[in-house]
C-alpha cells in the first residue's frame, strides 16, 4: 500500500519514510495533511494578490467618477468615499491573507521538518540582488493606503471651496 501511495502522490510532496511500529502516525494521514496544508497555503497566496487587484479595478472606476468635473459634488464625494472604504477594506484583507498565508507556510514547514527527510516548501537560502531582497508586502500595503486616501480629495476640495 505504501508503494502505491508513493507512486500516485503529488510530485510537490517529498517522500515519506516508511512508518515503523514505533511511530503511531499513519503515512497516509500525514500525506493527506500535507496536501491539505499545501493547498491551503497556495489558496491564501492566490487570494493575497488577487483581492487587491480586484479592489484597484473598482477604485479606478470610482476615482474616475470622483475626479470628473462634469459631475455634481455629491456624486463625486460619494464615489471618493466609496473608493476609500473599498481600499481600506482591501488593505485589511491583504494584511489578513498575508498573516493566514504565513501561518499556513509555517505549519507546512513544521510538518515537513518533522515527518519528511527533505523540505519542499521552505524559504530560499540563496543570496539575491538588492531589488529582490526588498519585501513586497509592506510596499503593497503602503500603496493601497495611499491610493485609498486619494478618494478623499474631492471631499477636501469641496471643504476648501466652502471654507475659503
Amino acid at each position: 500500500m505504501f508503494l502505491i501511495a508513493f507512486m500516485t502522490r503529488d510530485k510537490s510532496t517529498p517522500p515519506l519514510p516508511p512508518v515503523d511500529s514505533k511511530n503511531s502516525v499513519d503515512a497516509e494521514y500525514i500525506r493527506a495533511l500535507h496536501s491539505a496544508l499545501a493547498s491551503k497555503r497556495a489558496t491564501y497566496d492566490l487570494m493575497l494578490w488577487q483581492a487587491p487587484m480586484i479592489s484597484l479595478t473598482a477604485q479606478a472606476f470610482l476615482l474616475t467618477i470622483a475626479f470628473s468635473d462634469d459631475r455634481l459634488y455629491f456624486y463625486r464625494i460619494v464615489s471618493g468615499l466609496a473608493a476609500t472604504f473599498i481600499g481600506l477594506a482591501s488593505w485589511q484583507l491583504f494584511i489578513r491573507h498575508s498573516a493566514m498565508e504565513l501561518q499556513a507556510s509555517k505549519k507546512l514547514e513544521d510538518l515537513e521538518e518533522k515527518y519528511f527527510p527533505q523540505k519542499a516548501h521552505c524559504r530560499p537560502d540563496q543570496e539575491s540582488s538588492f531589488w529582490a531582497d526588498i519585501p513586497s508586502k509592506p510596499i503593497w500595503c503602503a500603496c493601497l493606503l495611499i491610493i485609498s486616501s486619494i478618494g478623499l480629495f474631492p471631499l477636501f476640495e469641496l471643504l476648501c471651496k466652502v471654507l475659503f
